[in-house]
């Protein structure tokens, strides 16, 4: 009876050690999923805010070109939540418009990420109504 005992508690050490197992690996998957959809939502989050800045850059660029001031062909550092983005801006004019790009770039975990964004802008005519 001894040697079949023995065969007994063999088996279920086995089992044991294969749920353990499973148990381990369960854990280190749901972890890596949790860090990747961490990574996904930071870079979601920055290329969200890129989208702000390019947004109220050219809202600026508008309002002064509105005024008179042509959209100027800059690079410039802006600081936005936390993180740098860098802008850089070009500008090309065709008759009445400008056609100004922006490409602004920003580091996450050391690697470099970049959005590029387009607008044609062109001044605001005030019309003079007549009674």
């Amino acid at each position: 009876m001894k040697p079949q005992t023995r065969s007994n508690e063999a088996g279920w050490v086995l089992l044991e050690a294969v749920l353990l197992g499973m148990i381990v690996l369960g854990s280190a998957a749901a972890i890596g999923i949790f860090a990747r959809t961490a990574l996904l939502e930071e870079h979601a989050a920055a290329r969200m805010e890129a989208a702000l800045l390019a947004r109220a850059r050219f809202s600026m660029m508008e309002a002064d070109l509105d005024q008179g001031i042509p959209p100027p062909p800059v690079s410039l550092t802006l600081t936005s939540n936390g993180r740098v983005y860098r802008v850089e801006t070009t500008v090309v004019r065709r008759d009445d418009f400008y056609d100004v790009s922006l490409r602004l770039s920003w580091q996450i975990l050391g690697r470099e990420e970049q959005a590029d964004f387009v607008r044609r802008l062109r001044q605001h005519v005030h019309a003079e109504s007549t009674p």
